[in-house]
C-alpha cells in the first residue's frame, strides 16, 4: 500500500528527491559549468572537488569549492549551484557553515572564489545563469535583483565577470 500511496500522490504534492538525485544534479550542473568555462581561450580547467563521503569518512577536499580552473595564469575556483527557480523572489544557494567554508578557502589560498547559479531549466541547461563573486553573497538566501548584474548572457559577459574578478584584488 505504501508504494502505491507514492504514485498516486496528489498532483500538488512533488516526491521526494533522493541523495543520489541531488548529486547527479550537482554533477550535471558542475559539468556544464566545465565545459562552458573550459572551452573559454584563456580558461584552463584544473581539477574537481571528489565530494567523497561514505559511512562518516568525508574527503577535507569537500568543504573547498566545487572547480578549480586558471585565468591565463591565474587560479580561481567555482562553486556550483542549481536550483529550480526563486520562490517568492529569492533561493537559498548554501547554509551558513558552507559561506564560511568558501570565505575560508579563498582567504587562505588566496583564490578568487564565484558562485555559479543556475536556475530554471536543467542542470545541465540551466534557464538562467549567474556567475556571483562570493564577496557579494554574505547571506543564505539571495534575489533575482541583488544577482542581476552578474547574469551570463553570452560568453563576453562571462569572461567580463571573471576578468574583472580576476584583476581585482579589493574584491576578497
Amino acid at each position: 500500500m505504501g508504494l502505491s500511496a507514492y504514485f498516486f500522490a496528489k498532483k500538488d504534492q512533488v516526491a521526494p528527491v533522493s541523495i543520489d538525485q541531488q548529486k547527479q544534479k550537482g554533477n550535471d550542473f558542475e559539468d556544464y559549468m566545465i565545459q562552458l568555462l573550459g572551452k573559454q581561450s584563456q580558461i584552463q580547467f584544473v581539477g574537481k572537488v571528489s565530494d567523497y563521503h561514505k559511512n562518516g569518512v568525508s574527503a577535507l577536499e569537500n568543504y573547498e569549492p566545487d572547480l578549480k580552473f586558471k585565468y591565463n595564469t591565474i587560479p580561481f575556483a567555482v562553486e556550483c549551484k542549481w536550483r529550480n527557480s526563486f520562490k517568492n523572489g529569492k533561493t537559498k544557494w548554501a547554509e551558513s557553515r558552507q559561506i564560511n567554508n568558501y570565505v575560508t578557502y579563498q582567504n587562505t589560498k588566496n583564490e578568487k572564489v564565484y558562485v555559479a547559479l543556475g536556475i530554471g531549466g536543467t542542470p545541465n541547461a540551466p534557464e538562467t545563469l549567474y556567475l556571483i563573486p562570493l564577496f557579494r553573497l554574505k547571506l543564505e538566501f539571495v534575489t533575482a535583483d541583488y544577482i542581476k548584474e552578474f547574469e551570463i548572457k553570452d560568453s563576453s559577459s562571462l569572461m567580463a565577470i571573471i576578468k574583472s574578478g580576476t584583476n581585482r584584488s579589493n574584491s576578497r
